[in-house]
């Protein structure tokens, strides 16, 4: 699915953005196996069904047709789309389309420009085809976790992130973002962090489980309610404090709970 084809790169991805620009051309946001975060001019993408189709729609996995970038130039030349598996109907409930979103932002933010990652792409899809059957928090821990693990940003869950030590780790722990992840009874008082938080036993097993989970099954994971929206926070104030500044299909998901429980 990847090589070069004349003047073209042929590769697999899914956009992660797209801007129109003039009367029919897009500026898209891409995320390639083979070139991993690029973006690219699509000439005539909102007028020609015969060269992109529906393959630069939200949540479409495509196979991509790259020209090569003009002299001094950033953008890349999208001549071709054609789509190899539709995820749309996720955006048929907010709740999904949410948590998709939230996958597609995480990847955006955390991987450097023409760094492939095909770990990456392979595990957001893997996210977009586990969510399927529903929403599931457990689903977006185990992607979270596996994600992070692979771009080099492990969390420390079974040694401490301040001694490396693997005692103390449930009685007086804490959860500290800046320093890692777990952090012992012992060096907690010196994890002083606005992000910092109690780390129950309860919450850190939960966490090991979701980070040894395959994706396809960590919905099945069994966690009490109050573990489950602890977890969330600690791994949104981890994600938060790598990408340094607010996510917006956190907030998006927020906005979608919160119409929820209105009357």
């Amino acid at each position: 699915m990847s090589g070069l084809h004349g003047s073209a790169h042929t590769t697999d991805g899914v956009i992660l953005r797209a801007t129109p620009v003039g009367e029919s051309d897009l500026v898209v946001a891409l995320f390639t196996r083979e070139l991993g975060r690029v973006s690219a001019i699509a000439r005539g993408a909102r007028s020609s069904r015969r060269r992109f189709g529906g393959a630069l729609g939200v949540l479409v996995h495509s196979e991509l047709a790259l020209g090569r970038r003009a002299r001094g130039s950033e953008l890349w030349s999208l001549e071709r789309a054609t789509a190899i598996a539709d995820h749309a109907a996720l955006g048929n409930d907010p709740v999904l389309l949410g948590h998709a979103s939230y996958g597609l932002e995480l990847v955006r933010e955390l991987t450097p420009a023409e760094a492939p990652e095909p770990g990456a792409l392979e595990l957001l899809l893997g996210l977009w085809r586990a969510l399927a059957p529903g929403p599931s928090p457990s689903v977006l821990r185990a992607f979270e976790l596996a994600l992070c693990e692979l771009l080099g940003h492990g969390v420390a869950l079974d040694r401490c992130a301040g001694c490396g030590g693997d005692e103390a780790l449930d009685a007086g722990a804490v959860f500290d973002p800046a320093r890692g992840g777990a952090v012992c009874g012992g060096c907690a008082p010196t994890s002083r962090g606005a992000g910092v938080r109690p780390l129950p036993a309860t919450v850190r097993a939960y966490l090991c489980a979701a980070a040894a989970a395959p994706l396809a099954d960590a919905a099945a994971l069994v966690v009490a309610d109050d573990d489950r929206a602890a977890a969330r926070d600690l791994m949104l104030g981890f994600v938060g404090h790598l990408v340094g500044k607010p996510l917006r299909s956190v907030a998006f998901v927020a906005q979608v709970h919160a119409g929820l429980r209105s009357p």
